[in-house]
């Protein structure tokens, strides 16, 4: 069968790698570089258990988040251990997996239109036309193939972070909750990445007065729309995965792990995509419903009545982070 694949991050690379030992790959990435818009990557030590180790990609090591609501510190103590990983080396060294699987990455080759005819079979049209079995859409928030299957947009933050040069392998991170986002600052060896998460209306001013109150001045800014809620995963011969599907962590935002389980989920289903619509709804909507409750919970405690949360939580990495 022909596979087609939009978008070259972790999630595309790493499906792109599975399915190539079955069938014929192409994957197309828009970037002159694979990896040239991938986020932050605080990511568990899980990463593993999908892709062979690689310790070139580590940056640092992180044990504990450090909380600091107004009046009180709340230590969490992460079980697995997390990774600060090089994001674009980590999909670069996922993409070259696939690639050495005999998948065809198209690099510098946007997508300009997705359409179907022929019995329903996806077409794209690229640099030239092309026809698939079935087709996956791993291409982020701005998803052309979710909305060529018209299905919704997940609700979304915006992220802006940028980076200091110095040296620390600090074995924690620090976060600093706010009513909807947080802000943060990651030690990553050489140097140290400070960020805010926000709504879309407010992360820019939000990110200047954190920046303003850390006496940083940055050079570059970085910035990414951060999806999050579950829609809708498949239509017919289509299938969505990761970001795309707002498959992030209400209270982290982070996705790595989450979408690799969902690459999986749609791996072990491939090509039943109305199963793996069903798998991901029963394995992560518990998932989405407790986070938040606890998101909720947690900062109200945290600001309301600060002395009755504990000093130190143990959390399982991939559930809380």
């Amino acid at each position: 069968m022909k596979i087609g694949i939009i978008g070259c991050s972790i999630n595309g690379a790493f499906l792109a790698w599975k399915l190539s030992n079955k069938h014929e790959v192409t994957v197309f990435e828009k970037n002159k570089t694979i990896g040239e818009k991938s986020c932050s990557g605080l990511i568990s030590e899980r990463i593993w258990d999908f892709i062979p180790k690689n310790e070139n990609i580590i940056e640092n090591f992180i044990d504990e988040a450090i909380i600091k609501f107004p009046k009180k510190k709340v230590k969490l103590k992460f079980h697995p251990q997390m990774l600060v990983i090089n994001r674009k080396l980590l999909d670069q060294y996922v993409s070259k997996l696939a690639e050495e699987n005999k998948a065809n990455v198209l690099i510098n080759n946007e997508v300009k239109k997705v359409y179907f005819v022929r019995n329903k079979k996806p077409q794209v049209l690229a640099d030239k036309i092309y026809e698939f079995d079935y087709l996956i859409g791993c291409d982020g928030f701005n998803s052309i193939v979710r909305k060529s299957v018209a299905i919704k947009e997940p609700k979304c933050k915006l992220g802006i972070y940028t980076y200091k040069k110095k040296k620390d392998k600090s074995n924690f991170v620090n976060v600093f909750p706010s009513k909807n986002g947080f802000a943060w600052i990651i030690p990553r060896g050489l140097k140290v990445e400070y960020g805010v998460l926000e709504d879309l209306n407010i992360a820019k001013n939000k990110f200047d007065k954190f920046c303003k109150s850390k006496r940083i001045k940055p050079q570059k800014i970085y910035s990414h729309i951060i999806p999050e809620g579950l829609v809708k995963a498949e239509s017919g011969r289509v299938a969505l995965c990761g970001d795309t599907i707002g498959l992030t962590k209400p209270t982290s935002s982070g996705g790595v792990i989450w979408g690799l389980i969902a690459c999986n989920i749609l791996l072990r289903n491939f090509p039943n995509f109305k199963k793996y619509d069903n798998d991901l709804k029963s394995i992560f909507g518990p998932k989405f419903f407790f986070l938040r409750i606890g998101n909720i919970i947690t900062r109200f405690f945290g600001y309301r009545f600060p002395k009755l949360l504990p000093k130190e939580i143990y959390f399982d990495s991939d559930f809380l982070y």
